[in-house]
């Protein structure tokens, strides 16, 4: 197994953590209230790890690092306040989750070959199609 997968199966069950967090606090905080203390936690909790958490690599900081990882953090700053006032609106946690995460995934992993170099390999294409084809399945849910 690559050492990378740890860290990725360690996102995904945060992620999982997050999407039914969410989904508990929605309707109970307006939009975009809830989506700033998400945030607004989100900063300290990185901020602890910054000051107090394990050390990896050290990665000298550019201009472009901060600038793309500002644009990063402005668009998941929208993606919140999307995510819930789709789950205010009555999306399932499977449903909402999958197309906004999901979505992302895929439309990043079409994107990335062009920008970053990555391969556009017939594997990617039938991971993408699979994703989009999960996205389908569970929006359409009644």
């Amino acid at each position: 197994m690559s050492s990378w997968v740890v860290s990725a199966v360690a996102g995904a069950v945060a992620i999982a953590v997050h999407y039914l967090f969410v989904r508990a606090a929605t309707g109970r905080i307006e939009d975009r209230l809830g989506a700033l203390v998400l945030e607004a936690v989100a900063a300290l909790g990185i901020a602890g790890s910054f000051a107090f958490g394990m050390r990896g690599e050290r990665i000298p900081t550019t201009r472009a690092g901060l600038l793309f990882a500002g644009a990063a953090g402005l668009a998941i700053s929208f993606s919140s306040v999307f995510l819930f006032g789709a789950l205010r609106r009555g999306g399932p946690v499977a449903s909402t989750g999958i197309i906004v995460l999901g979505g992302g995934v895929a439309l990043s992993a079409l994107f990335a070959p062009w920008l970053f170099g990555e391969a556009f390999t017939a594997r990617r294409v039938l991971g993408v199609a699979l994703g989009i084809a999960a996205m389908w399945v569970l929006a359409s849910e009644s």
